[in-house]
């Protein structure tokens, strides 16, 4: 496995692996600091971004790599060189590219024409490294993540798609709530839910927010206008949407010991209340934290070449798997 565009990509032990990896590089950040010695990693953002670019950039110090940060005003893409012919460029000179765009084909097209591994920090599809923090954060504090209860509320974006993949992946149980024209997308839906049902999990989709937050473990937001919503769409948006604000009523219907999460940015009382993200039940500042060791755990094995990809699950014992991770 070369690329991680979405989390469908991996295998159930992929993802393991990367849990295991982050969870060493937390404890321990600078133990492969040799991995890019001398080399650099290219960062291509065509979207702002705070938690993704930090996370990355610094993860790429810690591996002994430089990060090349770069925009689209600053690359010849901008001036109509293809997709392809950035690939084949950036290839020969760096070890790996990370790309936040808007577009799920173009990365799908500058991967399959790089010979590095490509990363995918953020597309108006998926959220890949997103969802991996959001499952170590969950997995520090619950110490499990299968048949563990996640809920989430809002559109069903880009993260709600990467959310739904890792949690399949490790037979969680998750509840998604959105408003009527505001579901996920229905391929992500069907290839999760086949996913889920295999690893012991379940998938949901509701319309009510009470349903999905009662009995959860974890209870999970995120704006109401994501990075390509149209600013015209505000208000529309934010009267369907907002019967699914978290705040402390609903959060009552979670279990006692529920966490909030959010990707953050977070707009306090829009999608979330300040009580609720500001209080004892929010791990928003671990999750964003976690950004930068799991970040450092997809390159690591990206490099490395650990993954195998999905259509890969065989039987392995957590002992294999850690000899494997940290060999």
């Amino acid at each position: 496995m070369k690329d991680l565009l979405r989390i469908a990509d991996l295998s159930s032990q992929d993802l393991k692996r990367l849990l295991v990896l982050a969870g060493e590089f937390k404890y321990n950040p600078h133990r492969h600091h040799r991995l890019l010695r001398g080399e650099s990693v290219v960062c291509y953002f065509a979207k702002p971004s705070t938690r993704t670019r930090v996370a990355f950039e610094t993860a790429i110090a810690r591996l002994g790599g430089v990060p090349i940060a770069v925009g689209p005003a600053e690359v010849q893409l901008g001036r109509g060189e293809t997709i392809e012919d950035t690939a084949r460029v950036l290839s020969r000179m760096a070890q790996a590219i990370v790309i936040r765009t808007f577009a799920d084909d173009d990365v799908r097209r500058l991967a399959q024409a790089a010979t590095v591994p490509v990363i995918n920090a953020l597309t108006d599809g998926h959220h890949p490294t997103q969802a991996l923090a959001d499952l170590f954060t969950m997995k520090e504090r619950f110490l499990r993540l299968r048949q563990l209860r996640v809920a989430y509320l809002g559109a069903g974006n880009n993260v709600a798609h990467s959310l739904m993949e890792a949690c399949a992946l490790v037979g969680a149980e998750l509840a998604v709530a959105t408003p009527d024209g505001y579901q996920p997308e229905p391929e992500v839906t069907v290839q999760a839910r086949e996913r889920a049902e295999r690893h012991g999990g379940h998938l949901r989709l509701t319309g009510d927010p009470v349903a999905a937050v009662t009995g959860a473990d974890v209870v999970y937001s995120d704006v109401w206008l994501s990075m390509g919503d149209l600013e015209s769409e505000r208000a529309t948006r934010t009267a369907a949407l907002h019967p699914y604000q978290v705040n402390a009523e609903l959060m009552g219907h979670a279990s006692p010991d529920a966490v909030f999460l959010h990707c953050l940015p977070a707009h306090r009382g829009e999608e979330v209340t300040a009580e609720v993200i500001d209080g004892p039940q929010s791990l928003v500042f671990d999750q964003a934290e976690n950004r930068l060791h799991t970040a450092q755990a997809v390159l690591f094995a990206l490099v490395s070449g650990l993954l195998h990809g999905a259509g890969h699950d065989q039987p392995e014992t957590f002992r294999e798997l850690i000899g494997e991770v940290l060999r």
